[in-house]
């Protein structure tokens, strides 16, 4: 290709190869033409609008097809500047004003009949003034006023169309400060994402008991994200089919109620246990944190939720009928649940006055470990003793422990290999003395043996039981929490 072809200017090289022009001053007009693009972002460019501008013609032509019109942080001072601009494009359908700090103006003035999204966000507007900018745009579907610090919202109302409602990164604590927005009939999505929300602002003794429940909050909302908030109890979300009965999807996600669940006998359950609680206390719910919930992810959530109040009330039924009665109201589906699956057994649990009597809450670290204690049947045959280990030592293991495991400690301990050891447990029960010369098996004895050996003198010797070298746990082993082993070396191993 010659020096002189394309546009006569410098001459481009990529790795030693001529780049050649091809249409690249056709391409150049066409992209600063705007006739043919439809979304324009301008945040952030230090506009103003003067609504006697000589180029505003100029701007209708060219922006004739604009349907979405970001004009986030610039230099507006008031709602009439952007609404001027904003006309000139007939197409105008999304409008982003975030981060600007506008006066509202007067509630009644120009009003743009094509918008139908609108974004407010960082714009520290209050709700009075959130709702004087919505008026401008009446046939308004979905807004966003996320990040404007706004605490509560009064009774001033939003367009009656307004379908989605984005009011995340805001200041709410209570689902009760949203109250207002009982009053628009098409409202389907709120998002509370990020917020302070801790409760609902409702009085607890009547969400449990189910009295005075108050008007639902939005009884056309099917879809609303709680996630990023800090409700750490059950009670907001047992509320959410009361104060929004049409409700279907739904977000919880990063909230602090999830990261410190426990069963309630104390044992912790990780967030996807707390999740499928959640499927369990909602019956109309669809989607959770954007996920389906299929028919059988719900049985197995509604079973597990059933048996978890089961083990609640097998903890207070010392306390009563009212102690009962008290836990059932906490779980507002108890009664739906048991008509659909059957009522549960109540197990039977170590109560506070057993506690004191010595018993061990089973599910504590204490009734999983086994005490044992042992006994060298000839120490002479461990040279190597450690300090402190005479003839005999006590020992605490997991009863998960193997036997393979437990040889290895003794062993350890001993300064022996776990294989030249013998570990024998002395049980409880009694056998008789074999008797007569040459009988390879022990005579039938039964539970009268011990009678027999007071009257009649008959001998008797504690069953002994080896521990053989295998997989087994030895919490299978012993009856009760411990035992008393024999050590012996085998022979040939000294």
């Amino acid at each position: 290709m010659p020096e002189e072809a394309g546009t006569g200017g410098e001459i481009v090289y990529f790795s030693g190869k001529q780049a050649e022009e091809i249409g690249f001053e056709k391409f150049s007009k066409r992209q600063a033409q705007l006739q043919g693009i439809h979304v324009l972002v301008l945040d952030h460019m230090r506009i103003r609008s003067d609504s006697s501008d000589a180029e505003n013609e100029t701007i209708e032509e060219i922006c004739a097809h604009v349907t979405d019109l970001d004009l986030g942080s610039n230099l507006f001072e008031s709602l009439d500047e952007i609404l001027d601009i904003a006309k000139l494009l007939p197409k105008l359908r999304t409008l982003t004003l975030d981060g600007n700090r506008i006066h509202t103006g007067p509630e009644h003035g120009t009003a743009l009949l094509n918008v139908k999204s609108l974004s407010l966000s960082n714009t520290l507007l209050d709700w009075h003034g959130i709702c004087a900018v919505a008026s401008r745009f009446p046939n308004l579907i979905s807004l966003t006023a996320a990040g404007n610090e706004l605490q509560v919202i009064s009774d001033k109302t939003l367009p009656c169309h307004l379908q989605t409602l984005d009011l995340s990164s805001n200041k709410f604590t209570a689902l009760s400060s949203l109250s207002p927005l009982h009053s628009l009939p098409a409202l389907r999505t709120l998002s509370l994402k990020a917020n302070l929300i801790t409760t609902t602002g409702f009085p607890p003794a009547n969400l449990i008991n189910g009295t005075n429940l108050p008007q639902p909050l939005s009884p056309t909302l099917h879809t609303l994200d709680l996630s990023h908030n800090a409700i750490s109890t059950w009670l907001p979300i047992n509320a959410l089919p009361s104060l929004y009965p049409s409700l279907l999807h739904l977000r919880t996600s990063s909230n602090p109620l999830y990261s410190h669940l426990t069963t309630p006998s104390g044992a912790p359950l990780t967030p996807e246990d707390g999740y499928m609680l959640t499927i369990a206390r909602l019956p109309a719910l669809q989607t959770l944190n954007y996920s389906a919930i299929t028919e059988k992810e719900r049985l197995n959530a509604e079973t597990y939720y059933l048996g978890q109040i089961a083990a609640s009330i097998s903890l207070v039924t010392t306390a009563g009928p009212e102690g009962v009665a008290a836990v059932k109201a906490e779980h507002p589906r108890w009664k739906e649940l048991v008509e659909e699956y059957g009522e549960p057994s109540i197990p039977s649990t170590i109560t506070g006055a057993a506690a004191k009597e010595g018993e061990k809450n089973p599910h504590s670290l204490a009734a999983q470990l086994l005490t044992l204690t042992f006994h060298l049947a000839s120490p002479s045959s461990f040279p190597h003793l450690p300090p402190g280990v005479e003839g005999e030592w006590t020992d605490r293991f997991p009863k998960s422990f193997s036997i393979y495991t437990l040889l290895s400690r003794v062993g350890a301990k001993l300064g022996v290999l776990p294989m030249e050891l013998r570990l024998v447990w002395k049980t409880g029960e009694w056998d008789p003395v074999q008797r007569g010369p040459g009988q390879g098996e022990v005579e039938e004895w039964d539970s009268e043996d011990e009678e027999e050996e007071e009257d009649g003198g008959r001998e008797v010797v504690r069953r002994e039981i080896e521990l053989v070298a295998g997989t087994r746990g030895v919490g299978t082993v012993f009856e009760g929490d411990g035992g008393r082993l024999r050590v012996e070396r085998r022979e040939g191993t000294t």
